[in-house]
């Protein structure tokens, strides 16, 4: 079922740039405008308690309301805002920005556009996306904190490195640093080179600031493992736009990770996923003492099924098998698509028991495969192999999940072969 679009309130009386503005944020993303002319309208169109938008873009001027008073109103409402407007000046910027809005952005080229879609998608993100701030004065703290709230992020504050760095580790989730490099006891540079033992540019972005007009500092902090610097002096604008660079930045990673990570015909993990995440997570497990069952899943006569009913229904039958594995996947566990017509599940902290209810639900409720083409339906079934949850290595695991399946497939298929079978028939 597709995600729910998000509301966006439109304040706008331009028809021509208010159309041009509702087609760029529903390309943008999985949002839905809604477009009012009027301080009037704005105003009715917030009062219905139906309407739950996550975000105002508001227009400077309006008929009835010239002096920016929509501003007051949105944010009064508690809604993240964004101005546009034709006109600009000193005094209109600093009045504008006094009010706690999100941004401004100028009527002035198509730039401004894309700059305008692209600031609602960091804004809607941000929403899921935490900060920490280290610094040893409250009155920087209260100032970035509640900067960054208006640009709708979750913040957490430090006031020395040792907090900051028993915050991290208890917030993994945590995706970018702010920290003063004058702190007390370890300096921000020597916590940030202690940070970076264990979390990569890839996963964490660190800005370093400071008051000093210290030329030198921008190179101390960069070598020390930041991503950035700043000024504690700099404006509202060049703040959020450092931040939003270097979470746009991890955002890439992520997405490029992802796809490097995941089947493009299924959308299971594949391979890479299974030989780096999935056996750094086994190597934890076993360590901590704790299970790590497998089980390797393979489609019955697939190369029959092929054959008969083309590769298009093949390919069909793999993507139905890999929905249902995720229909019924125990929680934490993770699935692969090996390849070809073959599945591997990781099932950590889950007994055999508990495993073999899992594996014989998603044996005996196998969809049934139509063919097209006028050809008769199907129904497949699959051939399971389970590791006994104890093995020292992936490979290893693997390996005991591998033969259990063969067992399967020699034993008349349709079957589920755990490791304590191959015990029971080596005994015998």
């Amino acid at each position: 079922m597709p995600d729910q679009k998000k509301s966006i309130l439109l304040v706008e009386d331009a028809n021509f740039f208010a159309r041009i503005t509702e087609s760029e944020l529903e390309r943008a993303g999985n949002y839905h405008v809604t477009t009012v002319k009027t301080y009037a309208q704005a105003k009715e169109t917030l009062n219905d308690g139906t309407f739950k938008p996550f975000l105002a873009l508001v227009d400077l001027t309006l008929p009835d309301a010239p002096d920016g008073e929509v501003v007051d109103l949105t944010v009064d409402a508690e809604l993240p805002t964004i101005v546009f407007s034709g006109r600009f000046d000193q005094a209109t910027r600093r009045s504008i920005l006094k009010k706690g809005i999100v941004d401004y952005v100028l009527k002035d080229s198509p730039a401004s556009l894309a700059y305008l879609s692209e600031l609602v998608r960091r804004v809607d993100r941000n929403l899921n996306t935490k900060v920490l701030i280290v610094d040893d004065s409250c009155h920087t703290l209260a100032l970035l904190k509640k900067r960054l709230r208006l640009y709708c992020l979750q913040v957490v504050t430090a006031t020395t490195g040792e907090q900051a760095l028993e915050i991290l580790h208890q917030n993994p989730d945590i995706k970018l640093l702010i920290i003063d490099h004058l702190l007390p006891g370890a300096t921000g540079f020597d916590i940030m080179m202690s940070i970076r033992r264990t979390r990569s540019f890839n996963t964490l972005a660190i800005i370093g600031i400071s008051a000093t007009e210290d030329p030198a500092l921008t190179a101390k902090f960069l070598k020390s493992g930041a991503n950035d610097f700043l000024n504690k002096a700099c404006t509202p604008e060049e703040l959020m736009l450092r931040v939003s660079q270097n979470l746009n930045q991890l955002d890439r990673i992520t997405e490029l990770t992802e796809m490097a990570h995941r089947d493009p015909m299924t959308g299971l993990f594949n391979r890479r996923h299974l030989y780096n995440h999935v056996d750094q997570l086994h190597q934890y497990q076993i360590k901590a003492g704790k299970e790590m069952r497998y089980a390797m899943i393979d489609i019955d006569r697939f190369k029959q099924i092929n054959d008969r009913f083309g590769h298009e229904a093949g390919d069909n039958l793999i993507i139905s098998v890999a929905h249902r594995i995720l229909d019924l996947l125990p929680p934490n566990s993770i699935a692969v698509r090996i390849g070809g017509d073959e599945f591997c599940v990781a099932l950590p902290d889950i007994d055999e028991p508990t495993a073999k209810q899992f594996l014989s639900e998603l044996r005996s409720s196998m969809p049934i495969a139509d063919p097209g083409n006028n050809q008769h339906t199907f129904a497949p079934t699959i051939s399971v192999g389970l590791s006994e949850g104890t093995e020292n290595t992936l490979a290893d695991a693997l390996r005991v999940a591998d033969r259990c399946l063969y067992r399967a497939k020699k034993s008349g298929r349709n079957r589920i072969v755990v490791s304590s079978d191959l015990v029971h028939d080596l005994v015998q």
